[in-house]
């Protein structure tokens, strides 16, 4: 009872809409599926150690429901653990100590009467299931954790998997969401989050989070962690967060928005510019997602996107009309309401003075909560923009007009240099070849990727009227270029000879030479570099600058 009085006396209205919700989601899945019907998969996590104590509440506000209704205390067999509900526990001999004494401790301190499984999970849970009577089962599953992105409130389980509903109550919440939930309560919690544990896995693959290290040596609490995106951090072995530094798993979506995209009526060159500007500085663009100016829609790619990868970059939808929807949908992927920011309010008040009028402030409009961010950029001149950018958890939010979306992204740059370590860029080497047939260099291609071990990416491009005469281009990609030079170098030993006619180096652009001179030690005659360079003064006189007119 004493967590469900916390929660209704919280002064912060979102954290406490968000625990009552969850409440409302245990206590509905108890309705479906009756207390007999019902597990909860505790695991000595924070996430779990929230579950129980919602579903404590949620025991708790059904029965005052009912005492109010019948007039009689008692309604809901309080001599039974948990209310009735199973709580079930997985040990591994690979479980960090502290969490089997914190686990073994709260089931004595509530009286859970837990069950404690062995060996494989899957197939423990197929025999729980099989013994008992249980249908759902309460799980802490969160947006941001893997396998989650396309996982609902209520959710059956996977295919190849014992059937049964999983019910994630807290699916929607986020890092500092459960932590101010557990200071909120003043439950309990294991203690390695207090020495800068802030996602606990097993003692081979867990270690304190690097972002929460103090100048002495020690590590601050979790609850101190900055930046949410970095919970999972400490979850990485050695090898990885190696590979992390390096900017290995540094991954980035977009989403472009805009029905004018959609419908052919302006070019997207968004795209292009921020693929290679982002590859500019090591990071990896994974997945580029075009919508049209539906809020469901883009409310759906912003969580799948946001879940997936690193960071989520959107162009468009942004401004004064009805169509400019990207701020309602951010809105509601974040769980939250679409208000006017004080300072985006204050900002475009001063800047159109007397002349303000709703339409303008529209633009001032933002999710609430505290995963918003505003991040102010320079404009020529040196001069701070009155209009900075939002960052909204791990989303940038960019207007649409190529023109504007090209100077905001040095503040999105800047930022992305501040909040994370020194990246690689991505080098790049192309090959133009006087072949017709890819075939011919399949097997070339396949040898040298074999051998490069997955540090070099391969691609293999057929052309056509070119001026040099080249049908084929092949790309090699790496982070290193130590790497990159080997792999070219042997590449170049595969290929059919005399078939290279020229090499360049950081091009990206397949369909046309780049106007660099040829690299070092290829010996390109004067037809092919006359060539080259006529090829890209066409593209320069014919590029597209673009303009979508949104902001």
């Amino acid at each position: 009872m004493e967590v469900l009085q916390a929660v209704e006396a919280c002064d912060d209205s979102r954290l406490r809409a968000r625990c009552l919700k969850a409440i409302h989601v245990v206590s509905r899945a108890l309705d479906l599926y009756g207390t007999r019907g019902v597990a909860f998969s505790f695991n000595g996590g924070k996430d779990s150690t929230v579950l129980l104590h919602i579903i404590r509440a949620a025991l708790a506000l059904r029965q005052r429901q009912h005492e109010a209704s019948a007039g009689l205390p008692n309604g809901f067999c309080d001599d039974l653990p948990l209310g009735g509900v199973l709580t079930f526990f997985f040990h591994y001999d690979t479980d960090f100590p502290e969490v089997l004494e914190f686990t073994h401790a709260t089931n004595k301190s509530y009286g859970l009467a837990m069950e404690i499984l062995t060996g494989d999970f899957k197939q423990g849970l197929e025999q729980l299931l099989q013994q008992t009577h249980v249908q759902a089962i309460i799980l802490g599953t969160r947006r941001g954790d893997p396998n989650a992105a396309e996982q609902e409130t209520f959710c059956p389980s996977s295919a190849g998997w014992p059937p049964f509903m999983r019910v994630n109550p807290i699916l929607e919440w986020s890092y500092h969401d459960v932590w101010g939930f557990l200071q909120l309560a003043a439950v309990p919690y294991c203690c390695l989050y207090d020495q800068g544990y802030t996602s606990l896995g097993s003692v081979s693959n867990t270690e304190p989070n690097s972002a929460l290290k103090l100048e002495d040596g020690s590590y601050a609490p979790a609850h101190m962690l900055p930046d949410a995106r970095l919970e999972r951090a400490g979850r990485q072995s050695r090898v990885e967060r190696s590979d992390s530094v390096k900017g290995v798993r540094r991954t980035a979506a977009l989403l472009i928005i805009g029905d004018e995209i959609l419908s052919a009526k302006v070019e997207d060159v968004n795209t292009r510019f921020l693929c290679a500007e982002l590859r500019a500085i090591g990071w990896r663009v994974c997945k580029v997602v075009v919508v049209g100016d539906d809020v469901a829609a883009i409310c759906r790619e912003v969580r799948a996107l946001s879940a997936e990868h690193d960071i989520v970059i959107t162009a468009g939808g942004l401004g004064p009309t009805l169509d400019d929807v990207t701020m309602a949908a951010l809105a509601e992927a974040l769980d939250q309401q679409l208000a006017l920011h004080p300072q985006l309010e204050s900002r475009i008040r001063a800047f159109f003075g007397a002349n303000t009028t709703r339409a303008h402030l529209k633009m001032a409009e933002a999710p609430t909560g505290s995963e918003v961010h505003l991040i102010e950029y320079r404009m020529e001149g040196g001069a701070v923009s009155p209009f900075p950018l939002l960052l909204c958890r791990n989303i940038y939010v960019l207007p649409g007009i190529p023109a504007l979306l090209q100077k905001k992204w040095r503040a999105v740059e800047e930022h992305l240099r501040s909040e994370a370590p020194q990246l690689a860029p991505f080098r790049t080497a192309l090959l133009r070849l006087r072949l017709s047939d890819e075939t011919q260099v399949a097997a070339a291609l396949e040898r040298v990727a074999a051998g490069a071990g997955g540090d070099v990416q391969l691609g293999s491009y057929p052309v056509s009227n070119q001026v040099d005469g080249a049908g084929v281009v092949l790309s090699l990609e790496s982070r290193s270029s130590e790497v990159l030079a080997a792999a070219c170098e042997r590449l170049k030993e595969l290929l059919p000879e005399e078939s290279i006619i020229s090499e360049h180096q950081d091009c990206a652009a397949i369909n046309t030479p780049v106007a660099s001179p040829p690299a070092a030690g290829l010996a390109a005659g004067a037809d092919d570099a006359d060539a080259a360079a006529e090829l890209c003064a066409a593209a320069a006189a014919g590029g597209t600058a673009g303009a979508d007119g949104r902001a």
